[in-house]
């Protein structure tokens, strides 16, 4: 006798672009994801001087996920029709390091019972092109992933939020949350 497995419905991805005006778009992507999707897209978008300058995105069930991304191509060597969003929300993330060191003004990490047991991160500090790359690059280091993320960018000054699980959805292990905080200090005191 065979037995049919039930799955859940994958959600293809897709995305939308829309002018906001004086060179910003605002970026929505929906469906399903590979884990550090978005670390891949920042990288990318870093790399052809898009600036990111805020960030809504909410992981759904499985791998699903819905975001919208507020892009400034002020600075970019690219036009916003020309990107291909999909393709870098699909490539690896290299760790690069910023030309200069990121400095934070200050951070927060505790527990949340938000997102079903994740750690919760907050940042503030200058804005500079490739930030919040580094930032997540940081947070992969320890095998942290985004299950929220909250980034807004005003003034030239970033506030992040972040809630991040550990692989497989897991609760982020002591060790991890230990060596995050470390890394986040150092960022504050440089």
């Amino acid at each position: 006798m065979r037995t049919k497995e039930a799955a859940l419905p994958l959600s293809p991805a897709a995305n939308a672009l829309r002018y906001l005006g004086v060179q910003q778009y605002q970026l929505s992507m929906e469906g399903r994801f590979d884990p550090g999707w978005v670390c891949g897209l920042s990288h990318g978008l870093t790399e052809k001087r898009i600036n990111i300058m805020r960030v809504e995105a909410l992981r759904g069930s499985g791998r699903n996920w819905q975001a919208r991304l507020d892009l400034d191509f002020s600075l970019a060597n690219v036009v916003a029709d020309a990107v291909d969003y999909q393709a870098l929300s699909k490539a690896p993330a290299t760790v690069q390091a910023l030309s200069d060191p990121l400095v934070l003004d200050d951070y927060q990490l505790e527990r949340s019972n938000r997102c079903d047991g994740s750690l919760y991160v907050e940042a503030s500090g200058p804005d500079r092109l490739g930030v919040l790359s580094s930032l997540l690059n940081t947070f992969s280091l320890f095998s942290l992933f985004p299950a929220e993320i909250l980034v807004e960018t005003k003034q030239k000054r970033i506030f992040d939020r972040f809630w991040l699980k550990g692989l497989g959805n897991s609760t982020p292990s002591p060790e991890a949350v230990a060596a995050l905080r470390e890394r986040m200090r150092e960022f504050a005191n440089c």
